[in-house]
């Protein structure tokens, strides 16, 4: 054993092409998603790695975080207004429900992972892609459904959703996988329901409560849908830290859970279902369809780079996050709400090593340094291009030839404010000679952009650039 994105559709569009030009112009420190430190990191003491994470937790409009380390619960903390008996969203965090809710039906002899999922739906025979989908590939999201973050999909409306590549050539996160995943195992359980088969087979054993959930036309939402307590969720963590054993007793065989966090080669960052601090490039074609606030830490691990190899998480939007971490024999369960200033390394870097993330200063270190800078670049592509994508509906082969644009672009920019850096402080001139070559910059990036879209599309994006520049010039004016 060794896990955003949300793809970035949400991100505001003038805000996310302007940031780094901004950046430039001022000498603000970019889009790096680790951005904050509280101010505890200053005291001279080494503080207590559970109250540092704790006071984070909280900072970060957290409203519950649950620690278990060696068979005890070791912090239980309510925040905000939120109670311990309250259920909470779980968002995307609901997959990996889901995913060991599949690994106990397979060892339960009710599917094989492997199989197609033709074999449950017939209308899927006649497609010669469709046919070759297995049910692996859905719950590794590497099926070639088309998905976008957002509402979840009826089960019928998953079925009918189109392929966009090839099975297993890529990773794309969003729910219809799952939602087509709820279909067969509805198909393959006959009378009893999904949520009724979570809840005999794997909640009711481990003590924990069946959630309420989420539904699209009366089909329950198995990708983001499911609401509970902080203390059923660190329940189900446990069960898998114990590897399918909870207190003793076996709820699903050690092997057959070792599918939940073996990557694959299109989505090297993910498993079956949960996210691992796997080795991955912070420029990988993976993030391009990851959800926005899982974002890379650096080439050694993407989740915490300093973390241990085996942490994997359960991760859902406004930063719910389940961290199972086998060699700490440590479950954290943290729920909140929306902060995009929360990150995984920041708290990580608190809760187990009792310190100040060190990604968090450009200049930290040799090692540091470059990281931060490749993973904000790398960020910056991503955001980009989701953006574009998100308002001209690119094709495949637009994308593929818009993003090294974009690519060289971002390059360009961190050079100018590299070099806006080593000048300062900067008199009126080198102020207009930065000034003139950013507009080049955007000018010839504009031009190549337009080369490579429709008419329709071109006229779209001249109104979206010309937001941005009445936005820029709001902002410097204020």
């Amino acid at each position: 054993m060794f896990a955003p994105r949300f793809p970035v559709h949400n991100v505001s569009r003038s805000g996310v092409f302007l940031a780094l030009c901004i950046g430039v112009l001022v000498g603000c420190a970019g889009p790096s998603p680790a951005s904050t430190q509280p101010p505890d990191d200053d005291s001279p003491a080494k503080a207590d790695p559970f109250e540092m994470a704790r006071s984070y937790a909280e900072a970060k409009a957290g409203d519950a975080l649950l620690i278990w380390e060696d068979g005890e619960l070791v912090v239980e903390d309510y925040t905000n207004g939120y109670r311990a008996n309250d259920p909470h969203i779980l968002a995307s965090g609901t997959k990996t429900l889901t995913g060991l809710m599949a690994l106990a039906a397979a060892e339960d002899g009710l599917l094989s992972l492997d199989e197609p999922v033709a074999a449950s739906v017939p209308s899927w025979t006649e497609d010669p892609q469709k046919s070759q989908i297995t049910i692996r590939q859905l719950l590794q999201l590497t099926s070639g459904l088309e998905t976008r973050i957002g509402r979840a999909p009826s089960f019928q409306e998953a079925l009918q959703t189109p392929l966009v590549h090839a099975p297993g050539e890529s990773f794309r996160y969003g729910p219809t996988a799952f939602q087509v995943f709820g279909a067969v195992l509805a198909e393959k359980l006959d009378s009893e329901s999904p949520e009724a088969y979570l809840t005999r087979r794997l909640l009711e054993p481990i003590g924990a409560q069946s959630p309420t959930w989420g539904r699209t036309d009366g089909d329950i939402n198995l990708g983001s849908g499911a609401r509970t307590t902080a203390r059923n969720w660190l329940r189900f963590g446990r069960l898998l830290l114990g590897n399918g054993t909870f207190e003793g007793e076996v709820v699903v065989a050690r092997d057959v859970l070792t599918p939940l966090t073996i990557p694959t080669e299109a989505g090297p960052g993910y498993g079956l279902s949960v996210w691992l601090n796997a080795p991955v490039d912070p420029a990988a074609s993976f993030f391009e369809y990851a959800p926005r606030d899982v974002a890379p830490d650096g080439p050694e691990g993407m989740i915490y780079a300093d973390g241990p190899n085996d942490l994997f998480m359960a991760a859902g939007l406004n930063n719910q996050r389940l961290f199972v971490i086998p060699s700490r024999e440590m479950v954290v369960v943290r729920l909140g709400r929306r902060d995009r200033t929360w990150h995984d390394g920041e708290f990580l870097a608190r809760l187990l090593n009792g310190e100040a993330y060190e990604g968090a200063n450009e200049g930290a270190s040799n090692r540091q340094g470059p990281q931060q800078r490749e993973r904000a670049a790398a960020f910056v592509v991503r955001c980009q291009m989701a953006t574009l994508d998100s308002t001209l509906s690119l094709t495949d082969a637009q994308t593929e030839a818009i993003r090294p644009i974009v690519q060289r672009r971002t390059e360009e920019l961190f050079e100018l404010r590299q070099r806006r850096a080593s000048m300062e402080p900067l008199n009126r001139r080198e102020k207009r000679r930065l000034g003139r070559a950013l507009r080049r910059v955007m000018r010839e990036t504009d031009a190549a952009i337009r080369s490579r879209l429709t008419s329709e599309q071109a006229a779209v994006y001249e109104t979206f650039r010309e937001e941005q520049r009445e936005t820029l010039l709001r902002q410097r004016s204020e």
